[in-house]
């Protein structure tokens, strides 16, 4: 199966797998897909019910013979604390380059710093015209691109994901957050990924 190359970003961010204690899977099939919830609060309780009621009605994981599980990461926020957003948000770029996420629902703040490591796949990649045209031009998502010291540059990442805001039972778990559906560039399953990808954003 074809996937994406890794970033310079994402694949220094191996090093910080071992650190967090994660390990890659290697090339083994796995029979689930992995999707990481990432804002500065998840109701893990909400997103669990949302899992359950998701997986079930699922046709692309039942004709694939697999499952979804999904994972809340809270990293709170640059100015609360930063030493534990740091320590969060490395986490999560740990979790991706340890083959540990397929899909990513996140808040559009760390939506725009993952993209610009270049975490996700570009939606243009993986869809033709005709598909992205089902989806209203004001959701399909791109980042400004940033300097060193934090300034726009003028230009932008690819379109890369979906903004999927008004969910109802998502917004109960990503509470207070405008959030995205992003498929993440080294995932293992990109086929199920891209028909689950549909089904969220159509859910």
């Amino acid at each position: 199966m074809k996937t994406r190359k890794i970033s310079a970003v994402l694949l220094s961010a191996v090093m910080l797998a071992s650190a967090f204690g994660l390990s890659s899977c290697g090339g083994e099939e796995s029979n689930t897909l992995q999707i990481l919830a990432e804002s500065s609060y998840v109701d893990t309780e909400q997103l669990d019910a949302y899992a359950e009621t998701f997986s079930a009605g699922s046709d692309a994981l039942a004709a694939a013979g697999k499952t979804a599980e999904f994972t809340g990461l809270s990293v709170g926020t640059e100015d609360g604390d930063p030493t534990v957003y740091a320590a969060s948000t490395m986490k999560a770029g740990a979790m991706i380059a340890a083959n540990e996420v397929d899909m990513m629902l996140c808040s559009l703040d760390e939506a725009a710093r993952n993209a610009r490591g270049e975490y996700y796949y570009s939606l243009e990649e993986l869809f033709t015209p005709e598909e992205l045209a089902q989806i209203p031009e004001e959701d399909l998502l791109s980042f400004d691109l940033v300097d060193e010291e934090g300034n726009p540059t003028g230009e932008k990442t690819p379109v890369c994901g979906v903004k999927i805001s008004g969910n109802e039972a998502l917004d109960s778990a990503i509470p207070g957050e405008e959030y995205g559906l992003f498929i993440v560039g080294n995932t293992d399953d990109l086929d199920l990924a891209k028909e689950v990808f549909w089904e969220i954003v159509n859910g």
